[in-house]
């Protein structure tokens, strides 16, 4: 039987050395029961994989840069005016322009009138 890969320890790192009891979906490492995160469904619902954490970090981060999907027009369906489309967040006041923070650094140009 397999035994658990991840490494753990903070100064001295060794890998776990408990009994397997599945594998990473993604990397096929051999988890413990405690190192396995379980995959969830859409619904939320558990879906009977599991992942090792620096894998489903990876898989969670994904996703989250992944675009959302935008609705389908069917053909012939005028189309909706942006503001209606967007909901109630379009409504709220413009946000105030912010000066971007470049650090506290101070550019000077001089011009011809400094030469006096």
């Amino acid at each position: 039987m397999d035994t658990c890969t991840v490494e753990t320890g903070l100064l001295k790192k060794k890998p776990c050395g408990n009994p397997s009891v599945t594998h990473c979906a993604n990397c096929e490492q051999p988890l413990c029961s405690k190192h396995a995160v379980a995959q969830l469904k859409e619904n939320g619902l558990k879906s009977g994989k599991f992942m090792c954490k620096d894998c489903d970090t990876a898989r969670a981060e994904m996703a989250a840069l992944a675009p959302t999907p935008q609705p389908v027009k069917k053909p012939g369906e005028p189309a909706k005016p942006a503001a209606a489309t967007a909901g109630p967040a379009a409504k709220a006041a413009p946000a105030e322009h912010k000066p971007a923070d470049d650090g506290g650094a101070i550019e000077f140009t001089p011009s011809k009138d400094d030469k006096k």
